[in-house]
């Protein structure tokens, strides 16, 4: 059934993808819409989906990606992702599903707890940041990047990031034993729900802070938006978003939002609440003018940021600036509706 489910998917996101075609009935072929595939040879066509088991698995032989079907669907299409992982559900095979229900997941419990098959000892065998030697890498990578120490007891390291996915999330294709820092997520009764691994680069400081390269593991498939920091959040008071959850750490009550989804609707922790949309400083970024462009649409507020702010997010901002003087720009340059729209158009230009 698993396998059915799978090439229906395929097919209905085949529309989207260059060069389409299945070659074989366990293989289909199309170029990479992660890569953009060849430059040169508008022909080539390197992306692969192939069966594994009753399951199918894109890669790309041009630039290596390697994904489940869910996160490429998660990447090309994340309307299709939602339809996929829930007609999965429905049909009683994705026994790796971490939620016994998925539509009434909740990432703060605040309706019913949601129930968990148990991860055991999955964070306890990682080393809290707070607990490494001096000179221990993953601690000076903080240090370098400015977090505040008192996220130190809430950050993990792992020298095998491979292993830590796979337990996490036994569909994912794993790395090996990569040396990452890990971000993890929790909902309001204390339970993983996912992870970021971030790659770790000490080379310098300017490699430090510019070679991000994320991986986010979900515990559960049926989790659309992901936010980092709700646990901690307080929804009477101002609540600014931002883009990473590294980022969240330098301005008090600040969340994160995490994959395309969580730009579609705040979760509803935060309806009532006065919710500020800070996204990163690119307006040379389509995708960061698309989120504006929707997030204004829905009346949302959002900080656009002034001219004389040249770094692209906050923890760049606070090499050469404090945590309060952060905060006092983005509260100085909140806009909504018609004025939000023409700013947008001239920083847009910028």
């Amino acid at each position: 059934m698993t396998t059915y489910i799978d090439k229906k998917f395929i097919n209905l996101v085949s529309p989207q993808l260059d060069k389409f075609s299945w070659k074989k009935n366990d293989l289909a072929n199309c170029r990479c819409p992660i890569c953009g595939d060849s430059k040169k040879n508008k022909t080539k066509a390197r992306g692969y989906f192939f069966q594994k088991g009753n399951d199918f698995f894109y890669k790309c032989h041009n630039c290596g990606a390697g994904h489940s079907l869910y996160r490429f669907l998660e990447m090309v299409s994340p309307l299709l992702m939602k339809d996929y992982s829930m007609e999965r559900w429905k049909s009683g095979e994705n026994n790796r599903s971490n939620f016994i229900e998925p539509e009434k997941e909740d990432m703060l419990g605040i309706h019913s707890k949601p129930k968990f098959k148990p991860i055991p000892k999955l964070l306890q065998n990682l080393s809290k940041i707070k607990d490494l030697s001096k000179d221990h890498p993953a601690l000076q990578f903080v240090k370098l990047r400015k977090i505040p120490e008192k996220y130190y007891d809430i950050l993990y390291y792992t020298d095998d990031f491979g292993s830590f996915q796979t337990k996490l999330d036994p569909e994912a294709m794993a790395l090996g034993a990569e040396e990452r820092l890990i971000i993890p997520f929790f909902n309001k009764t204390g339970d993983l729900v996912a992870a970021q691994g971030r790659l770790l680069n000490l080379k310098s400081e300017q490699n430090a802070r510019h070679t991000a390269r994320y991986i986010t593991v979900k515990a559960d498939k049926s989790i659309d938006r992901l936010w980092y920091g709700m646990w901690r959040a307080n929804p009477k008071k101002r609540v600014y978003v931002v883009e990473g959850p590294l980022d969240s750490l330098f301005i008090p009550n600040t969340i994160a939002m995490v994959g395309a989804g969580a730009i579609e609707k705040i979760h509803p922790r935060f309806d009532c609440s006065d919710v500020i949309y800070a996204l990163d400083n690119e307006p040379r970024n389509k995708q960061i003018i698309n989120y504006m462009e929707r997030l204004i649409e829905k009346k949302c507020s959002v900080c656009i940021w002034p001219e004389n702010v040249k770094q692209k997010d906050i923890n760049d901002m606070i090499y050469t600036r404090s945590h309060r003087e952060i905060k006092s720009i983005i509260d100085q340059n909140i806009y909504t509706g018609l004025e939000a729209k023409l700013k947008l158009m001239k920083w847009r230009k910028i």
